[in-house]
């Protein structure tokens, strides 16, 4: 989006409205009964009772009838008993239609109760279905669970809806450091998109000092050397990532000119 000043037009972002108060988690956890009266209800209900009913997505009630018919054995087979990648596939399927609630309850309840653990992906794709939401505060949980508590390692998509998260909250500074911070504590990093998403977002919204801030990272990444600790994997990522033409100082150059501002020699080092 743009807007008009004089004859030039400056790139521009502008925000859209927050999500329903009813589509944010931490929101309904707020609320003083944790109850929500959703468009076209009567009665008020938890959200994850609402998300549990046939009439919130047809598509979401048929994979949980298939899942529940194969571990029936109804179609004549022998019972099929769901596996750590089945749910993780319901969990992702929850959260692309809105029911994250019932998302967190397979991971938090469903899960230990059929004694299996987690893994990445099933923390993953909670963390992006919170994402969307911008809620933060949720993510932050939940992220705090998988490194903490269950010891799972983080990886480029970890990062990736983390990130997403807090741009979605308006959270640029916050952004940046989650990326920071994972790199220096776990050796990852995020998809090369995120970055520049993370710097269109904060020149965008006028963070110049956050977008330069993003900038002097990056030029950190360029110099950056292995060690003997460093696994082929990363490695090979951080090539990858250092060789990046959208990356590199050209790009860089032209980002900060799209939206009005001039980088220096001082701005490289």
């Amino acid at each position: 989006l743009s807007i008009n000043n004089g004859n030039t037009a400056t790139p521009n972002l502008r925000y859209k409205s927050l999500p329903p108060y009813y589509k944010v988690p931490e929101s309904v956890q707020q609320s003083k009964d944790h109850l929500v009266a959703l468009p076209g209800d009567q009665a008020r209900t938890t959200k994850l009772h609402r998300e549990t009913q046939a009439d919130w997505s047809i598509t979401l009630t048929a994979a949980f009838a298939f899942a529940d018919s194969l571990s029936h054995g109804a179609c004549g087979h022998d019972p099929i008993k769901l596996n750590l990648v089945s749910w993780n596939l319901l969990i992702k399927a929850c959260c692309y239609r809105g029911a994250l609630w019932r998302a967190m309850n397979i991971l938090d309840d469903v899960l230990p109760a059929q004694g299996m653990e987690p893994d990445s992906y099933s923390y993953n794709t909670i963390l992006d279905g919170l994402a969307r939401v911008g809620d933060v505060q949720t993510q932050t949980k939940y992220l705090d669970e998988m490194l903490l508590q269950k010891q799972i390692k983080p990886d480029d998509f970890t990062v990736q809806a983390v990130v997403d998260g807090r741009l979605n909250f308006s959270d640029v500074a916050g952004s940046i450091t989650v990326v920071q911070d994972m790199f220096n504590q776990h050796s990852v990093l995020p998809p090369y998109t995120t970055h520049l998403k993370i710097l269109e977002q904060a020149l965008a919204t006028n963070l110049v000092y956050e977008a330069k801030r993003h900038l002097y990272f990056i030029q950190q990444l360029w110099k950056w050397t292995p060690n003997q600790y460093h696994s082929d994997a990363f490695k090979e990522k951080m090539r990858l990532t250092q060789r990046n033409p959208k990356l590199g100082r050209e790009a860089m150059e032209q980002l900060f000119r799209y939206f009005g501002h001039e980088l220096s020699d001082s701005d490289f080092f």
